[in-house]
């Protein structure tokens, strides 16, 4: 956690040099869509610090869910060491020491070691459990819940015609053009306006885009040809009734 005066690029970027020097560069960078992340000098610094950027869906916070939770965890965590008059370092301190459902604290699981806090505790000596295997359960019970609700999306490719969830409905119609992300697309709209949308806001509709519905042109005399209807006869065999000759 950090101290931001504003939250402009430079700022923003002091901070994370400051992070880096301390625990390394690491390897990915996810964050949100903010002005400082998209800037040109942010840019600069992921090139000079080689590091991949990666920017979660717009108007989609469950796609950066981990920093959504982290970023409430602080929130609540100094919000009650206000209304308590305590010291919010040392919340900060004994959160980061707390044992996970795994059975190692943050701290562990970051430094492979355990903080001193001005709480009690008891260190045993033991050896040190199948971290692996105890988070590949944890995670495998997080997806089973979650897949008790949730469905399967049919894939998106280029050129789909889509509709936008917004909160009047969908009803804004837009082309896929590419996916820049796991789950995120950029689409254009019929006014010709850019965006980028996670794939449970996009409806897949088998409507024809605008350039697809028009009428194709002559291109000697610009003129539209209308397309003729093409007749065709049944092949199926046709048998007379047989009817009582009265």
């Amino acid at each position: 956690m950090a101290l931001l005066s504003n939250t402009s690029s430079m700022c923003v970027i002091t901070q994370v040099k400051s992070i880096f020097a301390r625990h390394g560069i690491p390897n990915t960078v996810v964050s949100d869509n903010g002005p400082c992340f998209n800037s040109r000098e942010w840019q600069q610094f992921a090139r000079k610090y080689d590091f991949k950027h990666v920017t979660s869906s717009p108007l989609y916070a469950q796609s950066n869910g981990k920093a959504e939770k982290g970023v409430h965890i602080l929130k609540q965590l100094l919000k009650k060491a206000e209304d308590s008059d305590s010291d919010p370092y040392l919340a900060l301190l004994s959160y980061r020491a707390s044992p996970l459902e795994c059975g190692l604290s943050p701290a562990e699981l970051l430094m492979n070691r355990k903080l001193r806090t001005t709480l009690p505790s008891y260190i045993k000596q033991k050896r040190r459990p199948r971290l692996e295997r105890r988070l590949q359960h944890q995670k495998m019970k997080q997806k089973s819940f979650y897949d008790k609700t949730a469905k399967q999306l049919p894939p998106l490719s280029t050129d789909n015609t889509v509709r936008i969830e917004e909160p009047n409905g969908w009803k804004t119609k837009a082309t896929v053009l590419q996916e820049v992300g796991p789950r995120s697309f950029t689409i254009k709209t019929e006014e010709g306006q850019l965006l980028r949308r996670n794939r449970r806001t996009l409806l897949k509709t088998q409507e024809l885009s605008e350039e697809d519905s028009e009428s194709p042109t002559d291109n000697n005399t610009g003129t539209q040809t209308l397309m003729e209807p093409v007749v065709r006869r049944s092949t199926r065999e046709i048998k007379k009734p047989d009817r009582l000759n009265l």
